[in-house]
């Protein structure tokens, strides 16, 4: 079946997720009121044949993004790239059909994300990008475009099975926590200068080489990153699950688990279980 959606995806050229997006957003048309380009066409057409296009369009993006291959991890981060810039333009979908073919690209996207480290960071992205996009389900013609009424993207793809995935969320915490010590520097405040004239200027002093006293500080801003991205995740763990029942069962167990690995302190897990 994977080589038949392969066959179906060879003639697939990363400007297509553009053109998508394009379409479903209708980022064509000129800010003057005018007519672009696109609409003139499009009224010269018949709507049936522009209301294909798109379905065939948004069919063939759909399919690309479920491979499990390299490629089809290229495709995802092209079209992340593609939402991400959509994103500061216009996050209103005009229309309920269009609004629906979004969230079919973006189960499709989290149906080809694997456990590697890049399918990991492109769905949790993803997952960030859904809480943006929104279509206004109005009653009558005189609704208001108030937040009740918007149904956001994220709403549509809580179902998907990578959310009741663990194996996803631990690598999803893994990440998030190496990102953010890179970012903090936590050893490289421990940086010594060498005694040795004739050596190298600076030593980056490893976990085994810090003296008791600086082990101590330096674990305990390893625990405060672990303790701000593990209450991060366990409430996105509760924003993606769409079974009530079960979410928050999962979300202490989650926070349970995790914080015997990264060895939090009790105080910690306390608080984040509260």
């Amino acid at each position: 079946n994977n080589e038949a959606d392969n066959d179906d995806t060879d003639d697939v050229e990363p400007e297509i997720f553009g053109e998508v997006i394009n379409l479903l957003f209708e980022r064509d048309e000129g800010e003057d009121g005018a007519d672009s380009p696109r609409q003139e066409k499009r009224e010269s057409s018949s709507s049936e044949s522009y209301v294909l296009e798109k379905e065939e369009k948004v069919a063939l993006a759909a399919t690309a993004l479920e491979e499990k291959t390299k490629r089809g991890q290229s495709f995802r981060q092209t079209i992340l790239y593609e939402l991400n810039n959509q994103r500061s333009k216009k996050t209103k979908v005009d229309k309920k059909a269009d609004f629906e073919s979004l969230c079919r690209l973006f189960d499709s996207f989290l149906s080809g994300c694997g456990r590697e480290a890049i399918d990991v960071s492109n769905a949790k992205m993803a997952m960030i990008l859904s809480q943006t996009f929104y279509y206004v389900d109005r009653q009558d013609d005189n609704s208001v475009d108030d937040r009740e009424s918007r149904a956001y993207v994220k709403n549509r793809i809580s179902h998907h099975s990578i959310w009741a995935d663990d194996e996803f969320w631990d690598h999803a915490l893994e990440q998030c926590v190496a990102e953010s010590l890179q970012k903090s520097g936590v050893l490289l405040n421990y940086v010594k200068s060498s005694g040795d004239v004739r050596a190298a200027p600076t030593k980056t002093i490893k976990w085994h080489d810090l003296a008791p006293s600086e082990y101590a500080d330096a674990a305990a801003q390893v625990h405060s990153v672990v303790f701000a991205q593990l209450g991060t995740l366990a409430h996105s763990m509760l924003e993606m699950d769409d079974c009530d029942s079960g979410s928050i069962a999962r979300a202490c167990n989650f926070v349970r688990r995790l914080s015997i690995r990264y060895q939090l302190p009790l105080n910690l897990r306390i608080t984040l279980l509260n």
